[in-house]
Parts: structure tokens; C-alpha cells; sequence
């Protein structure tokens, strides 16, 4: 049993560190695209996800996003692999409606992939200092994006140590302990993590305040590939609207 919770404890820290984790590896077109247009274009689809619950607006959101994912290069296998869980944890929350009433409980999935989709193309294709930097543009009060950038890194930083504990643990078992052992190895454990995230988290302030602990505003031109973006957006809106 304690193994199986482990088990579920690493691969969901995996999970989430995953989430939130910009993609590098692979360059597409919207990696090219202003942060500013696609953070813009980002809350207008999950506006249109979030704001309705015809059926047909939501698969037409759905059907844009993957349409724009596959043109510009983007790999629906991962998109999907990063937001299954979330998608289907939305599921169980309305399964007791859906069973009196099953389109509801799938319109309302849909439309939290639908969001998690959008979200998610931002996310990998723009940094988040990128994204702190559009924020700043839209006069987003510096404070916040401070703290936001701030707790951003120190989610990453938490679920990779605790991913590192975990493996680390799991790395040097040779044998089953009784329970004793395993709640006293955890309660090492998580204390260990504490210990780690604090020491990491010491790190990153000071590393961000030798570098002035100031979010950078970018202030680039427009280019032809962010008018096309926008129209293609623009477009999905008027679409949503007239349907």
C-alpha cells in the first residue's frame, strides 16, 4: 500500500512539474509569435470555452485549437498528455449530474479541455518570462507580477525536489520495511523536502536579486506572422458568435 502511494506521489509531482513546464525541445511557428498576442489570444479562448455550454461552440473552440496546434507544429500527444488528468478529474466532479443528465457532464469537460488546451499552447510555446514581460506591457501592477513569477519558480523548484527525494528513496530500497519504517523513512523524507525547498528557494532569491529582481518589459514590433495569428483568433470569435 505505502509503495502504491509512493508510486502515486512521484508521478503526480512528474505531472505537475510537467504543466508548467515551458517546451524547449522543439521549435514551432508559434514559438515565434508575440508573448502579448498569445497571451491575449490565450484568455479570449478560454472565454469562449467558459462562457457557454452549447455543445457545438465548445467543439468548435476544441476543433480551432487543434487546427492551430497541428498547423503550427505543436504535438497534440503531449498537450494531451499534460492535461488527461486534470480533463478527467472535471469528469468525476459532475459524473452525479451526468448521470441524470449525460451532455452536460461532457459539455462541461469539453470545456475545461478546451481551456486546459489553450492554456497549455501558451505555456509551451512562450517562457514565462516572456509572459511576465506581456503582462507588464498591459500596465499589470509589477508587484503582482513579481510574486507571480516568483511562486512560478517555486513550484517548479518544489516538484523537482520532491520528484528527487522520491527517486532518490526508491533508488536505495533493496528490501519491503514494515510500516514503522515507512512512516518514519516519509516523516525523514518530509522533512528532508522542507529542509531542500528552503535552501533551493534561498538560492533563487538571491540569484534574482544579483540580477536587480526586476521582470523584464519587452516592447517588440508587430510582425506579419502576430496579424495573422490575431485574424485567425479574431475570426474563432466572430465564428463562436454568429453560430
Amino acid at each position: 500500500m505505502h509503495e502504491l502511494l509512493e508510486r502515486t506521489i512521484k508521478e503526480a509531482s512528474d505531472y505537475f512539474q510537467n504543466f508548467l513546464i515551458h517546451e524547449y525541445s522543439k521549435k514551432s511557428v508559434l514559438h515565434k509569435i508575440d508573448g502579448r498576442i498569445k497571451l491575449v489570444s490565450t484568455v479570449v479562448f478560454v472565454i469562449l470555452a467558459v462562457s457557454t455550454f452549447n455543445l457545438n461552440k465548445v467543439i468548435m473552440v476544441l476543433l480551432f485549437l487543434f487546427v492551430i496546434s497541428a498547423i503550427t507544429g505543436l504535438s497534440l500527444k503531449k498537450i494531451f498528455e499534460r492535461i488527461w488528468l486534470f480533463t478527467l478529474f472535471s469528469y468525476i466532479v459532475v459524473l452525479p449530474l451526468s448521470i441524470y443528465n449525460p451532455l452536460y457532464g461532457i459539455t462541461f469537460t469539453l470545456r475545461v479541455a478546451a481551456s486546459l488546451i489553450a492554456i497549455q499552447i501558451l505555456i509551451m510555446t512562450t517562457s514565462f518570462a516572456e509572459i511576465c514581460s506581456a503582462l507588464r506591457s498591459f500596465k499589470i501592477p509589477k508587484t503582482f507580477v513579481s510574486a507571480l513569477w516568483i511562486a512560478y519558480r517555486y513550484a517548479i523548484l518544489m516538484f523537482r525536489e520532491l520528484f528527487a527525494i522520491l527517486l532518490a528513496r526508491e533508488s536505495r530500497r533493496v528490501a519491503k520495511g514494515s510500516h514503522m519504517d515507512v512512516w518514519r523513512k516519509g516523516g525523514e523524507a518530509v522533512g528532508l523536502f522542507f529542509l531542500r525547498s528552503f535552501e533551493r528557494a534561498e538560492r533563487v532569491q538571491l540569484a534574482i536579486e544579483a540580477r536587480g529582481g526586476n521582470v523584464v518589459e519587452y516592447r517588440g514590433k508587430i510582425k506579419k506572422l502576430d496579424l495573422i495569428y490575431s485574424t485567425i483568433v479574431i475570426f474563432t470569435a466572430f465564428w463562436w458568435v454568429i453560430i
